[in-house]
Formats: C-alpha cells, sequence, structure tokens
C-alpha cells in the first residue's frame, strides 16, 4: 500500500522539500498518545455500533496497544515520508494487522475532527498540570504570608513609598491574582472539555456513529453539536493563550517586585543564590537571572498569544491548514509557563525577609502622615482636606520623618491654622510611633491591618480549597473515563 494513500484523488506525490514545509510531523509528536486514546474510543464505538466485528476490534486495539508500547518506550520510528501523525498511525496499524480490519478505523471520521478531539485532550490534561503546579505554588507563598504577619514594609505608588503595610498583605495580593487565574481555568476547561469527534470533515457522517458513546469514554462533559464549530472553531486555543498571558503578566510583575526589592537600593528581600549569577568582572555582585529571564519569558507567552490571533483571524470557515501553526505556539507557552512556576516555587521557599531594612524605610519616610491626617480627621473633627493642608504644612517644616511627632512643630502648625484647641490634647499622637498599633487603626475591610490580613488569609485558604475540589473533580472524570476505556479494551483483547 502507499504511504500517501490520504492523496487518492492526487496523481503527483508531494516532492520532499514541500513535505518538509508541509510536516508537522515533530510537533504532532506532543499529540500523539492523545491521538491513540482518541482512536481507541472511536473504533470502540464503532464495534459498538455493529460497524465493525468482535475480530477486526480486537486486532485493532491490540495493534494500537503495540504503537502506545513503542511510543512509552521511545521506540516508535516517525517515518518522514508523512506529513503528520495521523496517516502514520492508520498506515502503521493497516501495515500490522491488513486492510481489511485496518483500513476500518478512519470509518466514521476525518483527520479535520480527529486533530480537533486531539487537541482537546492534550489541553485539558495541560490545564490540569498548570493547575497542580498553581496549587503548589500558592500553598507555598500561604505558607509565606503565615509567617511574615507583623513584618512591616512600605507599600508603594508611583514607585514612592506611600503607606504602612504587611509584608503578609503584599503576598496575599499575588495569591488573590493566582487564584483568580485558577478561577479562569475552570471556566476555560468547560469550554475546552466538548467532543468535536463525530463531525467528520465538516458535515457530518452517514455511518451510524453514536457521538454521546464516544464523549463518554473519553471524559468529556458534552458533545459539540454544530459540525462546522467542531472543527473549524479555535478560539479555545486563543482563550488558552489569553489565560496564559494573563498568568504571564502576573508574573512578570511579581518578578518585577522581587528585582526591585531585592536591589541594594531598597535591601528588602534575599535570594537565594542558587537563583542568582555572578559577575564575571565585579566581585560584589549577585545578580537575579532567573527573575529577569521570567520577564522576557513571560513576553514571549504574551508575545504567543497575539501571534496566535494574526494566524487566526483571516481565515475563512472551515478546517485550513493553518491551524497546524497553532500547536506548537500553545506548546511553548505552556513548556514556559510550567518552568516559570518552579522557578517562583523555589524563589519563594527560600526567600529572606531583611526586616530591619524594610522597618528602617519606613522611619526614614513621611509614610505615616496620611495616618496622623486621619487621626486629625477622627479624633479632632477636622475637615479632612484641612487635615491634608496642616499635615502637608507639617512635612513642610519637618526636617526629618520623626519631626511628624514633634509636638513643638506640631502646634506651630495647628496654631498656625487656628486649632489652638486642640494642641494640649495631642497625646494620641504618639500611638503612631506603635507601627501595630497605626495598622490597627485602619479599620476598613481589605487594609493590612492584622485582624484584616489574618480574615483574610483565611478566606484564601477557602479559596484554594474550593478551586482544589474542582481540580480533583475534573481529574476524577478523567480517570473513570480511562477506567472504563481500559476496561473495554481488556475485555475485548482478552
Amino acid at each position: 500500500m502507499k504511504k500517501d494513500f490520504y492523496r487518492s484523488a492526487i496523481k503527483e506525490s508531494m516532492s520532499k522539500d514541500i513535505l518538509n514545509f508541509s510536516s508537522s510531523l515533530k510537533d504532532d509528536l506532543w499529540i500523539i498518545e492523545e491521538d491513540i486514546i482518541g482512536t481507541q474510543a472511536h473504533n470502540i464505538m464503532l464495534f459498538e455500533q455493529g460497524i465493525i466485528n468482535k475480530d477486526e476490534i480486537k486486532k485493532i486495539l491490540v495493534s494500537l496497544e503495540k504503537i502506545q508500547n513503542k511510543i512509552i518506550n521511545n521506540n516508535f520510528i516517525l517515518n518522514e515520508d508523512f506529513e503528520d501523525i495521523h496517516p502514520l498511525i492508520e498506515f502503521t496499524v493497516i501495515e500490522d494487522i491488513g486492510m481489511d480490519a485496518g483500513g476500518k478505523i478512519h470509518t466514521g471520521r476525518s483527520r479535520n475532527d480527529q486533530v480537533s478531539v486531539d487537541l482537546r485532550l492534550k489541553f485539558r490534561n495541560e490545564l490540569n498540570i498548570l493547575s497542580e503546579k498553581i496549587f503548589n505554588f500558592i500553598d507555598i507563598l500561604l505558607k509565606l504570608s503565615k509567617n511574615s504577619i507583623d513584618n512591616y514594609i512600605p507599600l508603594y505608588t508611583h514607585l514612592q513609598r506611600a503607606q504602612l503595610g504587611q509584608f503578609s498583605h503584599f503576598i496575599n495580593y499575588y495569591i488573590a491574582q493566582i487564584l483568580r487565574i485558577e478561577n479562569r481555568i475552570n471556566e476555560v476547561y468547560k469550554r475546552i472539555n466538548n467532543n468535536p469527534l463525530g463531525a467528520c470533515a465538516i458535515g457530518g457522517t452517514s455511518i451510524n456513529i453514536d457521538r454521546k458513546r464516544t464523549t463518554e469514554l473519553l471524559g468529556f462533559d458534552g458533545l459539540i453539536e454544530n459540525s462546522i464549530d467542531a472543527i473549524s472553531s479555535r478560539d479555545y486555543i486563543i482563550e488558552i493563550l489569553n489565560l496564559l498571558s494573563l498568568f504571564a503578566l502576573h508574573i512578570s510583575r511579581i518578578s518585577e517586585d522581587l528585582i526591585i526589592f531585592a536591589s541594594k537600593e531598597f535591601d528588602f528581600i534575599d535570594i537565594d543564590g542558587k537563583f542568582c549569577s555572578g559577575s564575571s568582572v565585579m566581585p560584589q555582585k549577585k545578580n537575579p537571572d532567573t527573575l529577569e529571564l521570567i520577564r522576557a519569558k513571560s513576553s514571549i507567552i504574551i508575545g504567543n498569544s497575539f501571534k496566535s490571533s494574526l494566524i487566526v483571524k483571516a481565515i475563512p470557515s472551515g478546517y485550513l491548514k493553518d491551524f497546524q501553526e497553532l500547536k506548537p505556539i500553545v506548546r511553548e507557552s505552556f513548556n514556559l509557563i510550567f518552568s516559570i512556576i518552579e522557578i517562583l516555587c523555589g524563589i519563594f521557599s527560600t526567600i529572606k525577609l531583611k526586616n530591619d531594612n524594610m522597618k528602617k524605610a519606613i522611619e526614614e519616610s513621611y509614610i505615616l502622615a496620611l495616618d496622623l491626617a486621619e487621626i486629625l480627621v477622627n479624633d479632632y473633627k477636622i475637615p479632612f482636606r484641612l487635615a491634608h493642608q496642616i499635615v502637608g504644612d507639617l512635612v513642610k517644616l519637618s526636617k526629618k520623618p520623626n519631626d511628624l511627632f514633634d509636638r513643638a512643630i506640631i502646634s506651630k502648625v495647628l496654631s498656625d491654622n487656628g486649632f489652638n484647641d486642640i494642641i494640649s490634647s495631642l497625646s494620641i499622637i504618639e500611638s503612631l510611633h506603635n507601627l501595630k498599633n497605626c495598622l490597627d487603626k485602619r479599620i476598613s475591610q481589605g487594609s493590612p491591618s492584622t485582624k484584616n490580613v489574618k480574615n483574610y488569609l483565611k478566606q484564601l485558604n477557602f479559596e484554594k480549597k474550593e478551586f482544589y475540589d474542582l481540580y480533583l473533580r475534573r481529574i476524577q472524570k478523567i480517570q473513570n473515563a480511562n477506567t472504563l476505556r481500559n476496561n473495554i479494551i481488556q475485555d475485548l483483547i482478552a
């Protein structure tokens, strides 16, 4: 049998140069296991529908199992005479068991719905791997947050010291962003985990197939009703890449924070040496190279999202070869995000906080100015805009941050603004010297008071558990389908 049996209506064989240009064979190795699984499910259904007999299904499943074992043992020969993995596997089965049985494995399906089912099976698996890594990362951050309550740090706006906060509050902000990514994974997963198999080329088939059965055998949540939608839509790929792009954006900003905090200008944290490099000429240098590379690799992920949109935007409805260029883009983005999370897990699990330096940065700044203004509002009923002006005048007269609490300077400013009657009761100002008391005055929900930070930490733990339970349900559904399919296979080939 000729190897280019998909070209029945074309007399000329594809030249080597054209084949190399057109081939996705090496990229298809990424989905080869999914192609076997999809073929197993499709042919079990064909047998149950009476389209192939028991002897034929046994031969087909045994032959597919041989290919599976070769793939597992890395000795499956990738014959480069084929343009993609789908005809290669079909050809291998036919060569093994003959045309009478092997020639039936493609009955009632097309390469178009075949590749779509392979991609959906692969992407849901990659999303589950991503969730697993995210939960591991979140656990590390939750532990760091719990251990850094009452470790004070300046909070920044415009990269200038703005208000007093806790390092735990900062980490909780990271966790909240990452949990939203996990929530989006759940939403994307629902749209991906639907069965396109049975749509055939674009308009369905006259073969008496059972699409609901392959949906069950593959662990999908439902099937895609419209046959054009099943083989033509690639919005699920764009959605995945947009999700990964958003995650990369968060991660890049987190990396930038760490780079800044680890610099000698800030010196708030110490990054473990195994994540840093030295200088070729400056012996004092400790460069956070891994974090810098995370920023760069995040840009690749973000760029891949745009690249995929450019590929898809002008493709007419139906199946076209352009789609195959999306596969390596998605694979690259997943692989990059996986490696980035691993690096960040290592960095955050070994990070050391320089509490004295953070506290010094607080003491050497006017970071408590707003707290002082709010004392004037709360305790002395001064209008906020006037309190803002008073504290602004106080800052102008102060030579150092501690002058904010100098009774003589405060008295002068209050007197100049006509508030002589409250000068005698300014002892409450001294409470700002105690940073914990200062934060505990922040009663607004979401502020970095110790009470709020602890309560939010509990909430984040609860949200993480809820999302983790959803993840376990996704995994369980796939495992149940795998068990069902494998039991049927063993019964048929026994």
